[in-house]
């Protein structure tokens, strides 16, 4: 990332760049700030996926959504993930074929459970750790109510987020 864009990034509420006289530039609006976070997380996080993981996003996401006691139909984690079922089919077998993941037929239908496998369970131990390390890197420093206040303020958006799913509603 560029200097500009980083100091871009940091940069809180400003005039410059707005488009109505008055209102705040687009990006020092806390809804953009969010995204411009969730980029730059993901941006750094695709590439130790790939590095230390030898992971694709979606195989992180996928490993991310299955534990030790939770298996899942291949339906209910494209539903979850957002996914193409295609897509997730393919990202799936080729997790199998590593030993990352467990296939197996559910009884009395077409369905399939699929799961962690013990090489799969470790590994996702092994992100759950890293994981925390980024948190604590990330969080550092930022006092424990704030971070109580950035967590619930997360929430009541993310919450007001899905009612835009649901209901259509502005923005």
């Amino acid at each position: 990332m560029s200097d500009e864009t980083g100091q871009a990034a940091r940069q809180g509420p400003t005039d410059s760049g707005n488009l109505v006289v008055g209102q705040p530039a687009l990006a020092s609006l806390v809804s953009m700030r969010v995204i411009t976070l969730f980029v730059l997380m993901r941006r750094s996080l695709n590439q130790r996926y790939r590095r230390e993981f030898n992971l694709t996003e979606l195989e992180w996401r996928i490993m991310t959504r299955l534990s030790a006691d939770t298996a899942s139909s291949l339906g209910a984690l494209a539903t979850f993930l957002m996914q193409d079922r295609g897509q997730l089919s393919r990202a799936v077998k080729g997790m199998v074929a590593r030993g990352l993941l467990i296939s197996r037929r559910k009884k009395g239908g077409p369905e399939i459970a699929i799961s962690l496998s013990e090489e799969g369970l470790a590994l996702r131990q092994e992100m759950e750790r890293r994981v925390l390390e980024r948190e604590e890197f990330l969080t550092k420093g930022l006092p424990k109510e704030d971070l109580e206040i950035v967590s619930q303020s997360l929430a009541h958006m993310i919450d007001r987020a899905q009612s835009l799913l649901d209901d259509n509603g502005p923005g």
